[in-house]
């Protein structure tokens, strides 16, 4: 039933990192931390449990629609497992972006997992945040780190974290950061609570859109 007046808006609180950086913790913690309450949000919990198991067990036509995984090596023979978004993997993804924004809109205070696979995500998920109150948290941490949590966790393919881990954080803007190699995630929660309890207006969202729209000025209207 629709309110007769406009609620506040709630929270939108972005974790950005790489694969096994610790994010799914962090963001537990973070909901407790919190007397109102938070909800959890993520690609897994929006791209993987929405979506029918075929595009991503079935045959090659339909995982490519959605999301499948290319193997490799770098230059210093390394493994590489770089995941490829397919058309309706894109298309997933700016909904979430636009999902976020709209249970914010409606004072839901929101907590997102995310990986900041392509950089073209960004703009999008700045400009769907534009009328809520987010946070940008990069978690970082180091890549030798990563792999090795990949080995003892067996959770995701060697090379997943390498593939992502000099991109993810390219954009090199927060409105805080957190190492899971140096602090708990519990220490990261309390880090990334008192943030949002002392700045009530974040500002690195808005940066992020003066950067990109200052840049589509510079570049000028796309060719037909």
């Amino acid at each position: 039933m629709q309110s007769s007046k406009p609620c506040e808006t709630g929270n939108v609180i972005v974790l950005n990192g790489p694969s096994v950086a610790g994010k799914s913790s962090i963001q537990n913690k973070l909901q407790e931390s919190f007397a109102e309450p938070y909800m959890a949000m993520g690609i897994d919990s929006i791209l993987v449990a929405m979506l029918p198991t075929r595009y991503f067990t079935g045959a090659a036509p339909d995982r490519k629609e959605v999301l499948y995984g290319v193997a490799s090596t770098d230059e210093s023979s390394s493994p590489v497992f770089t995941l490829r978004f397919g058309p309706k993997g894109q298309r997933v993804m700016a909904g979430m972006h636009a999902a976020v924004a709209a249970f914010a809109e409606h004072g839901n205070n929101i907590i997102v997992d995310y990986i900041l696979y392509e950089r073209e995500w960004l703009p999008d998920l700045a400009n769907a945040l534009r009328s809520v109150n987010a946070y940008f948290v990069g978690v970082r941490t180091p890549l030798d780190v990563l792999e090795e949590r990949e080995r003892q966790r067996a959770t995701s393919p060697r090379g997943h974290a390498r593939s992502h881990h000099a991109t993810v954080h390219a954009h090199e803007l927060y409105d805080v950061e957190v190492d899971t190699s140096r602090s708990s995630s519990e220490q990261c929660a309390a880090q990334i609570a008192e943030f949002v309890r002392t700045h009530s207006r974040p500002g690195t969202f808005e940066q992020l859109r003066k950067r990109f729209q200052e840049g589509d000025q510079r570049h000028g209207p796309s060719p037909p």
